[in-house]
């Protein structure tokens, strides 16, 4: 009867184990190289309703120079008909050479990890050199880029497919050591010999112990495509002090079923106790918001700003002051209107729904943005501020994503009337009434929150995301794709905004939200994804206006507060 029951437990786990099917919800390309200078990168993918590259067609990714390897991340459509991919490597023109260890595909479980030397195609603007790629100009032109040679389709739809999410074999497995397991757990009383007991539990235990590396052998090697860093490698066997602490973090990182218990526990950790896997990078607040937490300001962190701890001194804003001082001057002698502010943080209009961990962290009332206002203000040089008028509309309408760092499509209309309203005196822009939009809504389930977590969604948790069109399709704008320099950049045209003004739109991630509204208004805007004015972009196009916004966070780089 023991052998019977121990024999159901086997088929009965592997049929819980056989039914966890899993069909990935994000595809990306990540890059592993050393950039050493500032630059835009470019990711083209080609599909069935495409010919040729274009930008609508594209991912950029803005990178940060530095001599450590860094990962560079490109979020691609869920579309199984990609076919071929072309990766631009920069528009700075005094880059030194790159070197790219992989180009790796994947989804939140699986990837697939190329040579980029192999299986891409260099153009002419590109020299390889001891593993280093090395860029240059030819025929005044600039503009390297690798184009794929192997097939891209079969790797999309291998990491697009629904799949088991554990291996066959390891299933097989698990469920052989649970059957084992309930069979000694049952029998050893019978048994009177002393000494099988003792055995028996040792049998037992070297079972579970190797379990993960059996395991092993069926999986495949393969980097978790949810974890947003590069998994440590096997080192070399040597007689050296490190090699046993390199040893240990490679095991940590690769051993058997990793992805399978670090996904199941990261979603019970949720699931019942509300709790974020990497509380580092974000946590769980109130009404299922959850909030950016990152420590690292290379890496784009927020701690700093939330916690009111990256105050300025009276000499840094002085200096802050002179130098838009002067810019706005300079500029004004070329007939150009220039205004600059910020666009607020998540968790300054949403202050009330923090964690309490995270409200503890607030050291002061005052915040770097409450000093510059206040200080500009006085000096007669205003910036934008529109932190009022949301908190203002907060209890009204959701402005934030839940699952998202960023705002959504309502935050940034609300923030685009207050920007209307600031700014009047020098850009006379009358704002388009709510009535003027037909506003629908999807349901979302991840953001780039949730990514960090390294998790696809949250149980039964879901987000809407408000999708903003103007009624009068006379006045709506269109994108154009010019290419040559302006192909990293977003251009919009609009024959019917009732002049012939350009704008230049200097911005980060929180200003793709307000294209749409700042496209209304100027027959040309060239955004550019920079977080201060960068005069060659000025010099080039000479346009009208220029605006300069980026998100609180960011406020230290407008100031040149930034090392």
């Amino acid at each position: 009867m023991t052998f019977i029951i121990a024999t159901l437990v086997f088929f009965a786990v592997k049929f819980l184990l056989g039914s966890l099917n899993s069909k990935p919800e994000e595809l990306m390309v990540k890059l592993d190289a050393i950039v050493l200078a500032d630059d835009t990168f470019q990711l083209f993918y080609l599909n069935n309703s495409a010919k040729v590259f274009n930008e609508k067609q594209s991912v950029i990714s803005q990178v940060k120079g530095d001599s450590s390897i860094q990962t560079i991340r490109f979020k691609l459509p869920q579309d199984h008909t990609i076919n071929k991919f072309r990766l631009d490597i920069g528009i700075n023109r005094k880059q030194k050479p790159i070197q790219i260890s992989s180009f790796t595909v994947a989804n939140e479980y699986d990837s697939i990890a190329y040579d980029i030397s192999k299986k891409f195609n260099k153009n002419l603007c590109i020299i390889e050199h001891n593993g280093k790629f090395a860029t240059k100009i030819v025929s005044n032109s600039y503009d390297p880029f690798f184009t794929s040679n192997f097939n891209v389709n079969a790797t999309i739809v291998a990491l697009t497919s629904e799949k088991a999410l554990v291996n066959n074999i390891v299933t097989y497995l698990i469920s052989l050591v649970f059957a084992l397991s309930f069979l000694l757990s049952a029998t050893l009383n019978n048994f009177s010999l002393n000494r099988f007991t003792p055995n028996a539990y040792i049998l037992l235990f070297v079972l579970i112990i190797v379990t993960p590396q059996l395991a092993k052998l069926f999986e495949s090697e393969v980097e978790t495509g949810n974890e947003k860093r590069k998994l440590a490698e096997k080192p070399e066997w040597s007689f050296k002090e490190s090699y046993p602490k390199a040893f240990e973090a490679y095991y940590n990182d690769n051993f058997g079923l990793r992805p399978f218990l670090i996904n199941w526990s990261s979603k019970l950790k949720i699931r019942f106790f509300k709790d974020s896997p990497k509380p580092e990078l974000a946590q769980f607040g109130n009404d299922g918001f959850i909030f950016f937490n990152e420590y690292e300001e290379k890496s784009g962190g927020i701690y700093s700003s939330y916690s009111n701890t990256n105050l300025a001194s009276e000499k840094e804003l002085e200096k802050a002051l002179l130098m838009h001082t002067k810019l706005k001057n300079d500029l004004a002698a070329k007939g150009i209107e220039y205004v600059f502010g910020f666009w607020p943080n998540k968790h300054s209009i949403y202050n009330d729904l923090l964690p309490y961990t995270m409200k503890l962290q607030v050291a002061n009332e005052t915040s770097l943005a409450d000093q510059t206002v206040s200080y500009f203000e006085k000096a007669k040089l205003p910036m934008f501020d529109v932190r009022q008028d949301l908190l203002k509309n907060k209890n009204k309408k959701q402005l934030y994503y839940k699952f998202d760092s960023h705002w959504n499509a309502n935050g940034a209309y609300e923030a685009y009337l207050a920007f209307c309203e600031q700014t009047f005196e020098q850009l006379a822009l009358k704002p388009f009434p709510i009535e003027d939009f037909e506003i629908s809504y999807s349901k979302v389930k991840k953001g780039d929150l949730t990514d960090l977590m390294g998790i696809d969604s949250i149980p039964n948790y879901y987000d809407e995301k408000p999708i903003y069109k103007l009624t009068n399709s006379d006045k709506r704008y269109h994108f154009i794709y010019p290419g040559g320099i302006y192909k990293n950049a977003f251009i919009t045209e609009n024959k019917n905004c009732g002049n012939n003004k350009t704008a230049l739109v200097f911005r980060d991630s929180y200003g793709a939200a307000m294209i749409q509204f700042l496209s209304l208004h100027y027959a040309k805007v060239i955004y550019i994804g920079k977080s201060n004015v960068d005069m060659y972009w000025v010099n080039k196009i000479n346009p009208d206006v220029i605006i300069l916004g980026v998100v609180e966070r960011r406020l230290p780089y407008i100031l040149d507060m930034v090392e």
